[in-house]
């Protein structure tokens, strides 16, 4: 059973038209290859497990920005490299619980990493509001994920140590 989390960026910069144009014909060439090539991938999935439910993994649904400390697009690229960053090391970590926890709490840790992104992507959505219609709103967004990463991977740790103390064998946190 696969579980599907997902999770979307918020606005871009403005570009200008003839270049807006030119990124929608890439875009729709792109995307009916990828569609064409996944059939349905593209969202977080999770390996099934011999219990039929594995540890989520966070998917990101943008391309990569190159990383620019020179302009807000190339910062939003920087952040974007973060939150990519922290992403990984959260799925890390909420895979060495799975193998820590007994099946009712994996599927407890699974509605709340789902919780988790919903309240990320409103929390850093009402944050980036303070520059709507900027060009540095994006740039906050992903910003502000990556902070929101960082407590929940602290959170994460918490539970891990919890877990730790019931466990027959040791672990080392990632």
């Amino acid at each position: 059973m696969a579980l599907v989390l997902t999770v979307r960026h918020p606005l871009r910069p403005l570009l200008s038209r003839a270049t807006t144009r030119r990124l929608l014909t890439l875009s729709a060439v792109v995307a009916m290859g990828l569609v064409l090539a996944s059939c349905g991938s593209g969202t977080p999935k999770t390996p099934a497990s011999s219990h039929g439910i594995s540890a989520p993994v966070i998917t990101e649904h943008f391309t990569k920005l190159s990383c620019n400390h020179n302009n807000t697009v190339g910062l939003e690229g920087c952040a974007e490299g973060q939150l990519l960053s922290t992403d990984k090391r959260i799925d890390k970590e909420v895979k060495l619980l799975f193998s820590l926890v007994p099946t009712a709490q994996q599927k407890s840790l699974v509605t709340a990493e789902s919780a988790f992104l919903k309240y990320r992507r409103a929390t850093c959505e009402a944050y980036s509001d303070v520059y709507r219609g900027g060009s540095f709103a994006p740039v906050e967004y992903a910003l502000c994920e990556v902070r929101m990463n960082e407590a929940q991977s602290t959170a994460l740790h918490g539970y891990f140590r919890l877990a730790e103390e019931g466990a027959s064998h040791g672990l080392t946190w990632p």
